[in-house]
């Protein structure tokens, strides 16, 4: 049922639209009709003419001879729809009939204005009557006022009775107000009498509504494609020319930065990389903006009160959502300070990884195992940059209380100087090996710090490095760490159980 449903009304739609496109057949009217209905107005009809029709049907009901298409200086000026004057046999003027599409008789009639005072509503009421009848035959009447006239608006009938404002006494045209129609007395007489005709459930089956349809599309096809496919173009270029001066921004701050003497550039890469990510984020918000607003009014929607509604969304944000407003201003001071960028390891919250990305609300941080932390700016209490402009690698050795420490001090220097001489620990190193010296007596040994600058994020690396040659090079000097050392204490010697220890050697045995 579901996949029928969509094809019947396919078929629907495409037999209205043919229905609309192909000749229209001559309507007649019955002469019965004609003579009942020829100078009656009702909701759906003017005379003999019904609403549903189009501009080719009045020529099968009036003689070629009688309808004339007539425009006015002031149509010609305003691009205003084709006009037709429809006279009677006695040539006298009947009505002005509007049409919905220029220059297409098949075009369905929105508009008569009714010029021949023997056209009455089936309450008596036509052009010579007065405010008062129209009062006593209807009891809704909308009373608008306009620059020159009040319009009595017959909703019964979709009928506007207008008044001239010089038939009127100069009390009733004070509309200050807003209400006018008890200062309009009942002996006015009607000046004009317009019937305007809208699209109703019964002429939507209608050939002529499919065919006003069908031609208002391709009327917007040819006005509004054209301009929304520029549009397109021109946002896909905006998007891709943000993209390329991104790159090219990109690409000479960081020759700049080269050629800039004491710079670290892997530190400077990643603060570029950081900002360019922001850039590209508000640009593309910016323009995503822009381009919805401007297809809306393509469309015909009206964006003022999108406008308006985000000006007060934008205020109840500040009111009611003080902690994204937080965020957002931390996100701003995080980058204007530089205080850590995409890519550094960091300590937040005390949860330490890598920095993967970095927003005006958030900071998404990665740890050891691959756990995604992501944290509010505005809720960050303490942040630890471990990468920022250089880094330390710490190490601590333990040594035998047996041992001469300035002999190990001077071994692990010599292995510092070791590594300074290989390119590759040299472009990680920022200087030579410190032994700080004995930081404390341990219960085992004798605890020596050592301290080596290396670049930001490289400390890791190099320690690793440093223990490694450290552990070599003391097994080569048979030089001992520290050695966990247990004492056995005799509590009770007259009953202990005597201890004999064996050597290899048995002289040496006791």
């Amino acid at each position: 049922m579901k996949k029928i449903l969509p094809g019947f009304l396919v078929f629907f739609l495409f037999a209205g639209i043919w229905s609309g496109c192909k000749k229209p057949s001559d309507r007649k009217v019955s002469e019965e009709n004609k003579a009942k209905n020829e100078f009656l107005i009702s909701e759906d009809q003017v005379g003999v003419i019904t609403k549903g029709m189009s501009i080719n049907d009045l020529y099968g009901i009036f003689p070629a001879k009688s309808i004339k298409k007539i425009k006015t200086k002031a149509d010609v000026v305003s691009d205003a729809d084709d006009t037709y004057y429809i006279y009677g046999y006695d040539n006298k003027l009947l009505f002005i009939i509007s049409a919905a599409r220029e220059n297409d008789l098949r075009s369905g009639i929105n508009r008569i204005d009714v010029k021949d005072k023997r056209f009455v509503t089936e309450k008596g009421i036509g052009l010579t009557s007065s405010v008062g009848e129209i009062r006593k035959a209807y009891d809704l009447i909308d009373f608008i006022p306009t620059t020159n006239e009040i319009i009595l608006f017959i909703p019964e009938i979709d009928a506007n009775f207008e008044i001239n404002k010089n038939s009127l006494p100069g009390t009733a045209w004070n509309d200050s107000t807003g209400i006018v129609d008890n200062n309009v007395p009942d002996s006015t007489t009607i000046t004009a009498l317009t019937v305007f005709w809208t699209y109703t459930r019964e002429s939507v089956v209608s050939g002529t509504f499919w065919h006003d349809l069908f031609y208002k599309f391709l009327d917007w096809c040819k006005t509004e494609l054209p301009s929304i496919a520029i549009l397109i173009l021109f946002f896909m270029g905006a998007l891709y020319l943000l993209k390329i001066i991104n790159k090219r921004i990109n690409k000479v701050a960081a020759n700049r930065a080269k050629r800039t003497i004491n710079t670290d550039h892997g530190e400077t890469q990643k603060r570029i990389k950081t900002l360019a990510g922001i850039i590209n984020s508000i640009g593309n918000i910016i323009l995503w903006v822009i381009f919805l607003l401007i297809l809306l009014s393509k469309f015909n929607i009206n964006i003022a009160p999108i406008l308006a509604s985000a000006g007060i969304i934008g205020l109840a944000v500040g009111f009611g959502a003080q902690e994204l407003v937080r965020d957002f201003i931390s996100g701003f001071f995080i980058l204007l300070e530089n205080q850590v960028r995409t890519g550094d390891t960091a300590i937040i919250n005390g949860t330490s990884g890598t920095v993967e990305d970095i927003e005006m609300r958030t900071i998404t941080l990665r740890d050891a195992s691959g756990v995604v932390h992501i944290f509010q700016n505005g809720k960050i209490n303490s942040l630890s940059n471990m990468t920022k402009g250089w880094s330390a690698a710490v190490v601590d050795i333990g040594v035998a209380y047996k041992e001469d420490t300035d002999t190990v001090t001077r071994i692990m220097q010599e292995i510092g100087q070791e590594m300074l001489k290989e390119p590759d620990l040299n472009a990680k190193m920022r200087g030579s090996v410190e032994v700080l010296g004995i930081d404390q007596f341990g219960d085992n040994a004798v605890m020596l710090t050592v301290r080596i600058r290396t670049q930001a994020g490289e400390q890791w690396d190099i320690a690793r490095e440093f223990r490694r040659r450290v552990k070599k090079t003391f097994d080569a000097q048979e030089i001992d760490f520290k050695v966990p050392r247990n004492q056995l204490f005799n509590v009770n010697a007259p009953n202990s159980i005597p201890i004999r220890i064996i050597s290899n050697d048995p002289a040496k045995e006791s």
